[in-house]
């Protein structure tokens, strides 16, 4: 297999949690059936961008400083947030890490963060090891919409905004069950009955009108700045094929706001909903906001740079949390009743915050949702062991601690390729803490194949067994 360095890049063929090395111009990895030579310039073979190695290096170079100096600054800026009310993003993983000579001779190692990232004529991709409609399930589903299955794909879009647009349709989706919202706008009128505040000056000096007020009032309206923020976006991505099964629910917010269309100046001066009963919106405002400054290359005019970063590892965690609620177990909040432990520092204590935390039945049950890949071999990483080792021992001051561990996604076929038990889903072992054996698994959420035709059901199927493993560790 042969392929220009510039075309994989940005064709789908990196993916998250990888290792890629390319030594004397032959890239491998274990996912590749074959590994792939790189083509290079010939002898005086001129310049073009595939075959500009310079240039090439030079951009990957660029892209990996840039990038760790964005994220070391604010990191949960730098990302599209899936949910930012229940989450900051505090990993330590970079879009790529680089390192290597040239780009016949490097090392490449991605992470839990996919997207997409173009400077001028060169851009570099990554993907989800798990693929696009793994993504689109776990976000659908996360936020109770599942969608039809074959609706829309990504293999005309060059970048990774197509996310963005399925993200921001499930958060429209689930704001609108509350109704379109209503703001109080404040309005000047001559009316034939008092309301509000009346212009006397006004009253007095147009005596021969009288029976008619110069009236400021309050009311509420649908055609407000935030249904105009929603209604603009609408009209700038509504031809996108994954918005073929939102006509109405377009067609609302253009009605509502007269077809009228917000100003560049009037969209950085929308702020959230102060109303709880419209909190929902506050997420398709951010996420309409992001679309409308044209910071995305696959919308309206490509700009000549352009990133996009999705931290798959959040997504995952809260896809697992949710699917744990229905399961209907109550789950403790991240951000409420945290522990806290002593550093040695002046005035600084470390939180913990594991991802998954409940009571049941008498007893906590305690785990962490890792999204890396699980190794079979050597089991899970020493910093994440001796993380749910200090877990354990402090929640475990206030509630016994029956049950603890780790849960990874695998495709199917890696699971069936293990050599473990088929009839569970999960290892299990035990753990001992201050001479007390508490019981220790790797639990798994099966993936199926990116191209099954039966995707959705047999994803479904694979859920409701990993919420029965759990029903028979809480028992």
């Amino acid at each position: 297999m042969k392929d220009w360095l510039f075309n994989i890049l940005k064709n789908n063929t990196l993916v998250d949690n990888q290792t890629y090395r390319v030594d004397d111009g032959v890239m491998s990895n274990h996912r590749f059936s074959e590994p792939i030579c790189l083509h290079q310039r010939g002898y005086n073979q001129r310049y073009n961008r595939c075959n500009d190695e310079s240039a090439i290096w030079q951009f990957l170079n660029t892209t990996n400083r840039e990038v760790q100096y964005l994220f070391l600054n604010d990191k949960n800026k730098a990302l599209v947030l899936f949910n930012n009310r229940d989450y900051e993003h505090n990993s330590e993983d970079n879009f790529i890490d680089l390192s290597g000579i040239d780009c016949m001779n490097f090392t490449m190692k991605t992470g839990n963060i996919i997207g997409y990232l173009k400077k001028g004529d060169y851009s570099i991709k990554i993907s989800s090891r798990f693929g696009d409609n793994f993504l689109k399930y776990i976000i659908s589903d996360a936020d109770g919409f599942l969608e039809i299955e074959n609706y829309g794909g990504s293999d005309k879009e060059e970048g990774y905004e197509w996310l963005l647009i399925y993200l921001w349709k499930t958060k429209v989706k689930k704001a609108y069950r509350l109704g379109l919202p209503k703001k109080y706008i404040t309005k000047n009128e001559r009316i034939n009955k008092v309301r509000g505040n009346i212009d006397v000056v006004d009253y007095f000096s147009r005596g021969r009108q009288r029976g008619f007020y110069q009236c400021d009032y309050r009311e509420h309206s649908y055609n407000n700045e935030a249904n105009r923020l929603i209604a603009t976006t609408f009209h700038k991505i509504g031809n996108h094929e994954f918005l073929q099964d939102a006509t109405l629910l377009k067609n609302a917010f253009y009605t509502a706001t007269d077809g009228q269309k917000i100003s560049r100046r009037e969209l950085y001066k929308i702020k959230h909903f102060t109303n709880p009963f419209y909190k929902e919106y506050n997420e398709v405002l951010d996420l309409s906001k992001l679309i409308l400054k044209d910071e995305l290359s696959d919308f309206g005019e490509k700009s000549e740079n352009s990133a996009f970063f999705f931290d798959v590892s959040m997504l995952f965690e809260y896809f697992v949390r949710k699917l744990l609620k229905r399961g209907g177990y109550l789950l403790e909040s991240k951000f409420e009743n945290r522990i806290d432990i002593a550093t040695g520092g002046y005035s600084f204590r470390r939180k913990l915050e594991p991802d998954i935390f409940f009571n049941h039945n008498g007893n906590g049950f305690l785990f962490d949702v890792k999204y890396k890949s699980f190794d079979f071999v050597y089991g899970v990483s020493r910093e994440d062991l001796f993380q749910l080792h200090t877990y354990i021992g402090q929640y475990g001051n206030n509630v016994n601690i029956k049950a603890c561990g780790f849960i990874y996604p695998i495709l199917e076929s890696k699971w069936e390729k293990s050599g473990f038990k088929q009839n569970d889903n999960y290892l299990k072992e035990a753990i001992s803490l201050m001479n007390k054996e508490i019981e220790f698994y790797i639990l798994f959420i099966k993936v199926p194949e990116n191209n099954s035709k039966e995707y959705h059901f047999e994803f479904s199927n694979n859920n409701e067994e990993f919420l029965k493993e759990i029903n028979l560790i809480t028992m």
